[in-house]
């Protein structure tokens, strides 16, 4: 397998669409820096799969994609395409070439393709898997791979072995494995609870399917029962409505003939009544006349009586008021007398309370002054306390101060000592260091004055040689350009050469004669060449003349008429295709005559603008007679019309016949033109023959160029060398010069901070003594109050002992004083409350002899009008007593004649009763019988719809089953034999009873005798009462019985796979651990034994190196720590290593790693940057060994490392911002370097 070719379109700074070619061997690619060199590396790793932006040198992912110039707009997409071939039986796949390509656009989304087809990332990973490539695998080395490498963790180191020893394929397994194993530990869990739970909802089902099918069994019995018993009951019941609708209908009619009778006789009594309603009407309406009289002359006489007894109660109630009046004006007498007693003594009572108030006050007063003095007296005592505290708190503090400072004092002092001993040290030392830095200074002016003078010759030194250099340059470029030049010209000669040979723009069987129609030795020299190889035409021309002669341009030159007729009896027969063929005997005819000069408006006679050879003069001029080049067709139509007598062709290839047909247009495709063809060729040749020479002309002005550019970087290398040494020589002086400067810096600032520090400490020194003699002179003054305010404080205490005594007996006084005052209080308190009733009732008694007075008044009047209303009654009632006399006799006389009509009335209604009873008798009866029907009709309701919502059964189509409701007896009366054999102990137990065997359940009965219905009406009873003491019952629970036992035997069987699948992991995990720990072992200690002697042909046999592994018991999984020991060196850590040193160690890690796996192809990304030109050399040598077996891909500067290349790539900048490559392949034939470029992407 190796790596075939790299397609770069947007990524970075390629803008434009470039194919890199990749071949056998060393691939270099060269170029200046921020050139693009490394964007190329970097597209191959993103290709492969990188995803971290910042490792591609970026912030997102979609900084990838070309950004745009000053002349470009930024590109919406980045696509990388790498192609690898022989990939048969090493990838896995079947096909022998693969492409891997990625694409990211501006809104960040992102895919993969393998051959052009959509994939996963994870897909391009698995596919190239332990191959060695990979975006971290040691194929793709740089600079920043190699710090990685040897300055990771030791851990970090394994990936790149891992690849090596080929176990990444089974760490993938793996890791696969243990996330399988980890979701199948999951569901084993999940699937324990869930059948740890079926477990128990199968218990709780268990039961309610028991119970449920219990209810079943007793359902299906009570339904047969009931629902034959119900049919029976209702046949019965309609039987019975039928012949009571019968005797309904009988009684109806009668009920008719005796209520039409009623009706005829009831008119003749309404008639009779009308007359004897009159003469009632009359009778009544004297009667209540006469009684109206009555009730008038009684009510009269009631109201005179009634009078008479009021006026002697009012006249009776007149003299009671009187004596009460009396009464209570004693009484208000009284009371009145009580209130002016009850004043005089609140009077009295009031004075006393005042002398009690005004003696309190003046205690209170007396009281307030007392404890006022006390609190006084206290708050002298508490203020001479806390001042005591105070001074002792002080006098303690001062006491520490005092002492701490005498020690501080003393302590200065042995302090001070000190100082002046280590400053007297240092202004020794310093004199010291200050001899040697004059010293110093003499010997560096030397040296930067000898620096100076070179720099000047190096300054004009490295002028000359970048003026060399840009010259080189320059004409490097230039030669490049003729060189990509020359071989696009070269190129696209050999191609139309070959189009041309290969018969490209000829007609089919004009290709076949041209071939010598597969019998050249026949034809041999007799088929000459085509006509169009006799003409030559300028390009501008060309398609003008092409459209000129038409086909006749694909007409082939043979030697006579004979051998013409045998190529087209042959083209005919095989059917091969047409071809037009002109003999040479038909060439030399006559010349057409001469034409005049081109008309106003066209270009020239077309035979003016073709040169052809001599033999075909004539023909050609004969075909072209009469032809004019025009500019285009719009100019060709005008000049139809001026000359109808000539053809027309024009630039474009347009051509006007004479007839005025017009040929024109174009396909599609771009057509292959023979003529112009030929004419291409022929200046494309004259054009490459002259490249050809300035391209040599410029080789040897370069290398001259080059030679001398050489010369003067030799010299200028050694002039800086020369330099640096003197640069050295003066650094090491100038750095010791630092050393003593910085050392007198140092005694200096020691010793300003030693004279600081003396000069802080005799400060404080002197501080001390003046704080001293501050607190010891406080301390006495302290000490002296304390002893005045032991004295004051025992005054203090007399003063508040007297204040106290005081304050209590004025306190006693007061007590006394407000005891007396609540007495006298408690006294108007009583009094008061006594005289409110007091006043209270004289109120009432003035109150009620106003009533008394009010009330005689009122009587008499009332008497008066009592007198005046019985005179006017006596009047009345004597004419009311006439009028009722004439009135009494005329009801006499009609009370005679309503007589007579009353007998008639009586005798119908007699009649009339009796024909009602027997309507009665007879409605009655009906009713009877309807109620009876309408009872009938509520129980053949009651029974369907007991039957519809208990069993879903229409009565009116049920089909009664004798062999069922049978079977059902006969089963129920063997379940009575049974319970009364033995008497269950429990309700279930009972109803467990009810579940028979199929064998009794199967007994056929041969009786048809009619059914015991009371036994079924019991048997239905009974049943309906077990089934309502079964409470609630959950048919549904056999069906989800059912399905959950299911249900628990699948996830039973899932559990047993899931634990087979653990089983199957885990072995599988171990054989994993087990091969890949031998395989990484042997593959660990392969690549140590090569690292060993690699590094030992790198830097020489003296040097050491080692890789050790950090725990030999946990290959898979411990640390890989790498040592080296160039030669001269202690045994180190490889993160003190030069860069060069790091270079070529991770070189020999990386040809140690080779040597066991080499990978298809390795890219090497400046990894000879830090190296100097001997250990480029021995690099090189290395490189070579491994060339044969992988191709390495090398970006460097380095001239030595560019000249081990096999092809070449050239990466520059032409647009800014915008990278082009330029591609040179070394020919080994070619030792002296000559070379044949050709163009490449871009």
């Amino acid at each position: 397998m190796r790596l075939k070719s790299l397609e770069i379109h947007g990524f970075k700074s390629f803008a434009d669409k470039t194919k890199l070619e990749f071949h056998e061997g060393v691939t270099g690619i060269v170029g200046p820096n921020g050139c693009g060199k490394s964007n190329i590396v970097d597209s191959m790793r993103w290709v492969l799969g990188e995803t971290s932006a910042k490792a591609l040198r970026g912030g997102e992912m979609a900084d990838v994609i070309f950004n745009g110039t000053d002349r470009r707009s930024p590109l919406g997409m980045a696509e990388v395409t790498l192609t690898l071939s022989g990939c048969e039986g090493i990838l896995d796949t079947e096909y022998d070439e693969v492409s891997l390509g990625r694409r990211v656009f501006r809104d960040g989304k992102g895919e993969y393709l393998i051959n052009k087809q959509p994939c996963r990332l994870k897909d391009i990973h698995n596919l190239l898997m332990d191959t060695g490539i990979g975006r971290t695998s040691y194929s793709i080395m740089e600079q920043g791979k190699i710090d990685m490498l040897l300055s990771s963790k030791p851990e970090d180191r394994r990936a790149v072995f891992e690849e090596a020893a080929g176990i990444t394929k089974y760490k993938s397994q793996k890791k696969e494995a243990l996330r399988k194993l980890d979701y199948t530990e999951a569901n084993l869990i999940r699937i324990r609870d869930v059948i740890a739970e079926n477990e128990r909802q199968i218990r709780s089902l268990s039961r309610q399917a028991s119970k449920a099918k219990r209810f079943q069994s007793l359902f299906d019995d009570v339904k047969t029962l009931e629902l034959h018993l119900s049919h029976k009951q209702w046949r019965e019941l309609r039987a019975e409505k039928s012949e009571l609708s019968t005797s309904i209908r009988n009684l109806r009619l009668k009920q008719d003939e005796l209520e039409d009778a009623i009706e005829k006789r009831q008119a003749a009594m309404a008639a009779a009544r009308v007359e004897y309603q009159e003469i009632e009407n009359r009778l009544t309406e004297l009667q209540q006349s006469l009684a109206r009289l009555d009730n008038e002359i009684s009510s009269a006489n009631n109201r005179i009586e009634f009078n008479g007894e009021r006026t002697h109660e009012l006249t009776v109630l007149i003299r009671k008021n009187e004596e009460d009046i009396v009464q209570t004006g004693e009484k208000r007498e009284r009371q009145v007398q009580d209130i002016e007693s009850s004043d005089r003594q609140l009077s009295e009572v009031e004075g006393r309370i005042e002398e009690e108030k005004a003696k309190v006050a003046e205690l209170e007063e007396s009281t307030r002054e007392a404890r006022a003095n006390r609190e006084q007296a206290n708050q002298r005592i508490r203020d001479l306390e806390a001042e005591r505290s105070q001074l002792k708190s002080r006098l303690a503090s001062l006491d520490a101060t005092i002492e701490t400072n005498v020690g501080q004092s003393e302590s200065d002092a042995q302090r001070m000592r000190q100082l002046d001993d280590e400053i007297e040290r240092l202004r020794k030392d310093e004199g010291e260091r200050g001899s040697d830095k004059s010293d110093l200074k003499d010997r560096i002016s030397v040296h930067q004055t000898s620096i100076e003078e070179f720099e000047e010759t190096l300054a004009e030194m490295d002028q000359k040689y970048h003026q060399a250099k840009r010259a080189a340059m320059e004409m490097q470029e230039s030669l490049s350009s003729l060189h990509k030049l020359h071989a696009e010209k070269r190129s696209r000669l050999e191609v139309l050469q070959q189009l041309l040979a290969d018969g490209e723009g000829f007609a089919a069987g004009t290709q076949a004669v041209m071939k010598g129609l597969d019998n050249p030795d026949h034809f041999g020299e007799k088929i000459r060449k085509p006509l169009s190889n006799y003409i030559e035409v300028d390009s501008k021309y060309a398609e003008a003349i092409e459209a000129a002669l038409g086909r006749t341009l694909q007409a082939v030159v043979v030697s006579d008429v004979a051998i013409a007729e045998e190529i087209l009896t042959h083209l005919r027969e095989n059917k091969v295709g047409e071809a037009s063929l002109i003999a040479e005997g038909h060439l030399n005819r006559e010349k057409s005559s001469k034409r005049d000069r081109a008309p106003l408006g066209s270009i020239s006679w077309a035979n003016e603008k073709v040169k052809v050879d001599e033999e075909v003069q004539p023909l050609i001029a004969r075909l072209l007679e009469g032809v004019l080049i025009v500019e285009d067709l719009n100019t060709a139509m005008r000049l139809r019309e001026k000359r109808p007598d000539v053809a027309l062709a024009t630039l474009a290839g347009e051509f006007v016949t004479r007839e005025g047909i017009v040929h024109g247009g174009q396909t599609g495709e771009e057509s292959v033109s023979v003529l112009k063809m030929q004419t291409e060729i022929r200046e494309l040749g004259k054009v490459a023959e002259a490249l050809k020479t300035e391209v040599a002309t410029r080789q040897e002005r370069r290398d001259n160029l080059n030679e001398r550019v050489d010369q003067l970087e030799d010299a200028l290398s050694q002039a800086r060398e020369r330099l640096q040494q003197k640069k050295v020589a003066s650094s090491t002086l100038e750095g010791k010069l630092a050393l003593i400067e910085r050392d007198l810096n140092q005694l200096g600032n020691k010793r300003e901070s030693l004279e600081w520090e003396r000069r802080e400490v005799e400060e404080r020194q002197q501080k001390i003594s003046e704080i001293l003699d501050r607190n010891r002179g406080e301390h006495a003054e302290k000490t002296a109050r304390t002893e005045e305010l032991d004295g004051e404080t025992e005054s203090a205490n007399e003063e508040l002992t007297a204040a106290r005594i005081r304050e209590e007996e004025l306190t006693e006084l007061v007590t006394k004083a407000r005891t007396n005052l609540a007495v006298e209080q408690g006294t108007r308190q009583n009094i008061e409350e006594q005289r409110a009733p007091m006043i209270a009732r004289l109120k009432e008694l003035e109150e009620l002899l106003e009533r008394r007075h009010q009330e005689i008044t009122s009587y008499r009047e009332r008497i008066d009008r009592s007198a005046e209303e019985t005179a006017e009654l006596q009047e009345k009632i004597f004419h009311w007593e006439e009028e009722a006399s004439s009135g009494k006799t005329e009801q006499e006389t009609i009370q005679i004649e309503r007589n007579n009509y009353s007998a008639k009335i009586e005798e119908g209604e007699t009649e009339l009763t009796t024909k009602r009873r027997e309507v009665q008798s007879v409605a009655d009866q009906r009713g009877k019988e309807e109620v009876k029907s309408a009872q009938l009709d509520l129980k053949l309701e009651s029974i369907e719809r007991t039957c519809r919502d208990r069993y879903r059964t229409e009565l009116e189509f049920f089909e009664p089953d004798s062999h069922a409701l049978l079977m059902a007896i006969e089963e129920r009366k063997k379940g009575a034999g049974r319970s009364q054999k033995k008497e269950p102990s429990n309700t279930e137990s009972a109803e467990s009873d009810e579940t028979e065997t199929a064998e009794e359940g199967e007994t056929v009965l041969e009786d048809p005798a009619e059914p015991d219905w009371e036994f079924v009406e019991e048997v239905v009873t009974q049943l309906r009462t077990k089934l309502d003491s079964m409470g609630p019952v959950n048919i549904d629970a056999i069906e989800e019985f059912d399905e959950l036992e299911e249900h628990y035997r699948f996830n039973v069987q899932q559990l047993e796979d899931l634990e087979n699948s653990k089983e199957e992991l885990l072995r599988m995990i171990a054989r994993i651990n087990r091969d890949t720990r031998k395989m990484f072992s042997e593959t660990f200690e392969n690549i140590r034994k090569n690292f060993r002697d690699m590094f030992k042909e790198l830097f020489g046999e003296k040097a050491k190196a080692d890789l050790i592994l950090l725990d030999d018991g946990d290959p898979l999984e411990c640390g890989i720590d790498i040592i080296a020991k160039p030669p001269g060196k202690k045994l180190q850590s490889i993160s003190l290593l030069s860069g060069g040193e790091r270079s070529m160690t991770a070189v020999a890690l990386l040809f140690g790693i080779y040597m066991v796996k080499p990978s298809p192809f390795c890219v090497l990304d400046e990894l000879d940057a830090p190296l100097d030109e001997a250990n480029i050399t021995r690099f090189i040598r290395v490189l070579d060994r491994f060339i044969g077996g992988s191709q390495f891909v090398i970006v460097t500067h380095s001239k030595r490392t560019m000249s081990r290349a096999d092809v070449m790539y050239g990466v520059s900048m032409e647009e800014f911002g915008v990278s082009k490559t330029v591609g040179v392949t070394f020919s080994k034939a070619d030792e002296a370097k000559g070379m044949k470029e050709a163009a490449v992407g871009g």
